[in-house]
């Protein structure tokens, strides 16, 4: 059996029309029996399966959902591929492969939702119309009461917004963002304020995960918004205080290696605002070295939970099979007219030598 069957028998009752305890007398069981069918806590024996889909009038692949299985299963293995694809920096890759799924998976949320997000990711301009059309299905899929559906168009209507707002549609932007719900009534902070013991530990990994995630992606739109007037003081200083936030919480580096990267291009940031104003070179080699680190740490970073107090088992993922794309964007960085003061000078040397080595 499979968690598929409970959700089919349910909608097949429904339009059948047909109670529970009709259905249970049809079968020779009880009600009672029906009802953990339908709540996944029980499956019927598999003698009744004949049964139960002449009654429906439907095959037994089709009340066991066998497509959807084996959806699921196909789903899985574009969805490592693809993940691996992008966390190298492939995304036109991975992009290629949530196509290829679509093709073969037309009516699959969640391959909808990955080729929608792909679209974004790789060139949101170039393929407008394909995300955008992916995103209005999204957002008009029957989400009540399922949880994935729902986190599906929150995505959709985030993703629509910050595509409007990039082509200048500020009115667009703005009702697509109304469309959404607050981060205070979100069910990750809901399910932190009610929960206890291990649920609660697991919301905390969650919710503290999610916020540093964003809060470097703040830092960035601060970085790359030239209409802030406040002077490269601020966009620097943005940067020093997320570096600080991260290094805390992922106490010795322990951490994945997305967060690795984040903390590479937050040093990288910081040094290169360093440069850009002729300032204090000790910092210029401070945090050039920390990127360097940094990069270093990230080609090598094993599967493991981790066990700091907000991130208590919170798990990593194994380094992307291309564990070189850190270092290689460092490289590119360190060739930037910015560095030619320091180009000389030892320790800039070191950090280009050991660069070069790495790769």
């Amino acid at each position: 059996m499979n968690i598929y069957f409970a959700e089919k028998l349910k909608k097949l009752r429904a339009e059948k029309k047909v109670s529970q305890e009709k259905l249970a007398q049809y079968l020779d069981v009880s009600s009672q029996a029906v009802s953990k069918w339908e709540t996944g806590n029980a499956y019927p024996d598999i003698t009744l399966l004949p049964d139960l889909a002449r009654f429906f009038g439907v095959t037994v692949d089709e009340l066991l959902c066998v497509e959807k299985i084996d959806e699921k299963r196909l789903f899985d293995e574009y969805s490592e591929k693809a993940a691996d694809l992008f966390r190298s920096g492939n995304t036109a890759g991975a992009l290629a492969l949530w196509q290829q799924a679509y093709r073969s998976m037309p009516n699959n949320i969640d391959v909808k939702e990955m080729l929608m997000s792909s679209y974004f990711d790789t060139d949101r301009k170039k393929y407008f119309n394909e995300f955008y059309d992916l995103a209005i299905d999204i957002c008009n899929e029957n989400a009540e009461g399922k949880a994935w559906a729902m986190y599906y168009k929150g995505q959709a209507i985030s993703q629509l917004a910050r595509v409007f707002a990039e082509r200048g549609e500020t009115e667009e932007a703005q009702k697509w963002a109304r469309e959404s719900i607050s981060i205070f009534n979100s069910t990750e902070i809901i399910a932190s304020m009610i929960d206890i013991g291990e649920d609660l530990i697991n919301d905390v990994a969650f919710c503290t995960y999610w916020f540093l995630e964003e809060l470097f992606y703040l830092a960035c739109r601060i970085d790359g918004d030239d209409s802030i007037d406040l002077g490269i003081e601020y966009k620097q200083n943005c940067f020093k205080t997320v570096a600080k936030i991260f290094e805390t919480v992922y106490e010795n580096d322990d951490t994945g290696f997305e967060q690795l990267q984040h903390l590479f291009n937050l040093h990288q940031g910081i040094a290169e605002y360093e440069a850009t104003k002729q300032g204090n070179e000790c910092v210029i080699k401070h945090h050039l070295e920390r990127a360097f680190e940094c990069c270093k740490k990230s080609m090598a970073v094993k599967k493991h939970k981790l066990i700091h107090p907000m991130l208590y088992g919170w798990q990593t993922s194994d380094t992307p099979s291309d564990n070189k794309s850190n270092i290689r964007y460092l490289s590119e960085r360190l060739k930037q007219d910015v560095y030619d003061p320091y180009r000389q000078i030892d320790w800039f040397k070191t950090i280009e030598v050991d660069t070069a080595k790495l790769l």
